[in-house]
């Protein structure tokens, strides 16, 4: 990865990483309006807010640099994956959305510490953000090898329904 990230300018980076958060907000926002209960849409909520503060401070970076907040978006092919969204079309099997947005808070984790060690200048944002989506990262983990033994206890003991419904989860498709 690092040696296609050393051929792109910092401004095409930084445009491509505000573009990804403003994806990962909106993926996130899917959740927030599914309807899948109280804890489901506060949960992303907070993940909403986080992929905004993300793309703000990106924006700020920007407008520090280049004087203006009028970002590059580079093409897809010439980059590695960041945060990605868009071949999800739907967020009813959580636990299939919640490995999705792992693996994306995970290459973006992967290029903002590729951009702290390369962005001497700039380490400290991109130290931030890449620690920021590691919290991220590691509480969807969490929270989808809580899903995943709950559907597995749940099939043992009772329905998925009861557990899922005590987690404010009603409705919410496992598999």
């Amino acid at each position: 990865m690092n040696k296609k990230l050393d051929s792109i300018k910092l401004k095409s980076l930084i445009g491509y990483s505000i573009d990804s958060e403003e994806k990962s907000k909106g993926f996130y926002k899917k959740f927030v309006d599914s309807g899948k209960g109280m804890i489901v849409s506060t949960r992303f909520k907070g993940l909403m807010k986080d992929e905004e503060l993300h793309k703000k401070t990106l924006l700020k970076l920007h407008e520090k640099i280049y004087g203006d907040r009028n970002y590059e978006r580079p093409k897809k092919d010439d980059l590695p994956p960041h945060e990605d969204f868009e071949n999800l079309e739907n967020i009813e099997n959580l636990i299939d959305a919640l490995e999705k947005a792992i693996n994306n808070e995970y290459n973006a984790i992967r290029i903002y510490e590729y951009l702290a060690e390369r962005e001497e200048e700039h380490s400290g944002v991109f130290e931030y953000l890449a620690a920021m989506e590691h919290g991220h990262y590691e509480s969807l983990n969490n929270e989808k090898e809580l899903y995943e033994r709950k559907t597995e206890e749940a099939g043992k003991k009772s329905s998925p329904e009861s557990i899922w419904k005590n987690l404010g989860l009603e409705g919410v498709r496992l598999h």
